[in-house]
């Protein structure tokens, strides 16, 4: 089967917007609940609800953007004027989340900037992912485009995981966190200057579409509502292991100066599997490739069960394997949902992907809403009291979450393959 390979480029031109808002996401789902309960004395059950309410706010209303925005983008003429229409907010809410105001309560911070920064990300990243549906309209060809944009994304995540222990280092927290949002301002406009010019811009056809409420009508078929629903489950999982990924290295290893390093060492083999996984969903397709990526982070999560102080090497181990199927959950799902976009008559990616980050946030919602307030119930606290709780969460939620995720995902009741394929080819 001939495959189209967007043009290089098109590919460079795409690509480098994922580091930086990638750069942004990490910070915001993973060092957040951290930071405010150690730093800033915040109740875990506090933030917890927080994550929810916040991130189910968000969840509601990607899919009223990806409709809206098709239908902007069908006037204009592009969704470059969209992708930009969210930067200038999305700078400013990243540096009030990490830099509080002082003289008011932390709280009063917190819920507006938490809030504007999950609107402006969603404006931007949603039609930054529908752009590259329409990019090209090739099985093998979007693999390759959301592959390379989630190579971007996880240099962006090793930037973001490295930096704020090196400047906290070198400057100290008051001087650290101010400069940390500089350079994510920095990467974001760098990165969005490619985007400009002829080469992306892709003209949105018009639908008959009905009201805004009818959002949902893509989960109508079969297909699509069971990708998103294994998607749910997955997300959930490593929403999971993420929330409690600080807490794991400082109370259960108590080797909390290693996390930066653990966390280097998941994102790069993360961006070391990409090829891999590429290759494979050419070979196999797509949803299997991803099946099995699911299947290494089940057995890394069931590792981590057996840790404990002292064995740094095999929670290294449960990193580069955890790592490895990182490339997968990020680059296949997008990809499989563009191909779906195809057998829609009146489909446009930008509510379809609106509907993907609907649920990739809920499920992020309450895999961090919920785990906290869990394991506080179950008697676990920030001052390492009942760490089997914290034991249990980190490692066996995330696993029987996988797993569900596993027996969920049928590749032929999830995918659609191309007719040139023959039958057995993508099993």
């Amino acid at each position: 089967m001939a495959t189209e390979r967007p043009e290089a480029g098109i590919l460079l031109r795409y690509a480098p917007l994922g580091l930086p808002l990638a750069f942004a996401a990490l910070p915001v789902y993973l060092l957040l609940p951290h930071l405010y309960a150690t730093r800033f004395g915040l109740s875990l059950a506090g933030i917890g609800v927080l994550l929810l309410l916040a991130r189910l706010g968000d969840a509601v209303i990607d899919p009223l953007i990806g409709r809206a925005s098709d239908h902007w983008a069908a006037h204009s003429g592009s969704r470059l004027g969209l992708i930009w229409m969210g930067l200038p907010p999305l700078i400013l809410s990243f540096y009030f989340l990490f830099n509080p105001i002082a003289k008011i309560s932390v709280w009063w911070t917190l819920i507006p900037a938490l809030f504007a920064f999950y609107l402006a990300y969603s404006l931007s990243s949603l039609n930054y992912q529908a752009l590259g549906a329409e990019l090209s309209t090739d099985y093998q060809g979007r693999s390759w485009l959301t592959t390379a944009r989630e190579a971007g994304a996880l240099l962006g995540v090793l930037l973001a995981a490295a930096l704020p222990e090196l400047l906290q280092k070198r400057l100290g927290p008051a001087t650290a966190w101010p400069i940390f949002a500089g350079i994510f301002a920095a990467l974001l406009l760098l990165a969005a200057l490619p985007l400009r010019g002829r080469r992306l811009r892709r003209s949105v056809a018009a639908t008959r579409q009905g009201p805004w409420w009818r959002f949902y009508e893509p989960l109508q078929r079969p297909h699509t509502a069971r990708l998103l629903g294994v998607y749910t489950l997955s997300q959930s999982a490593n929403t999971v292991a993420a929330t409690l990924f600080f807490f794991f290295v400082d109370q259960i290893l108590r080797a909390p100066s290693w996390a930066p390093a653990f966390l280097l060492l998941y994102f790069l083999a993360g961006a070391a599997g990409m090829p891999f996984w590429l290759w494979l969903s050419h070979r196999r397709g797509k949803a299997q490739a991803w099946r099995w990526a699911m299947v290494l982070a089940t057995t890394a999560f069931l590792g981590a069960g057996f840790l404990g102080p002292d064995l740094l090497w095999g929670y290294a181990l449960v990193c580069l394997v955890s790592g490895l199927a990182l490339g997968a959950d990020q680059a296949l799902p997008p990809s499989i949902l563009a191909d779906h976009t195809d057998n829609d008559v009146e489909a446009r990616a930008g509510s379809y992907f609106g509907l993907y980050n609907w649920v990739g946030k809920a499920a992020t919602a309450l895999g961090a809403g919920l785990i906290l307030p869990l394991l506080q119930l179950l008697g676990y606290s920030a001052s390492g009291q009942n760490l089997w709780a914290l034991l249990l969460g980190y490692a066996v939620v995330p696993a029987l979450l996988k797993i569900c995720s596993i027996y969920w995902l049928q590749p032929r009741r999830v995918e659609f393959f191309p007719a040139t394929v023959p039958q057995g080819v993508y099993r």
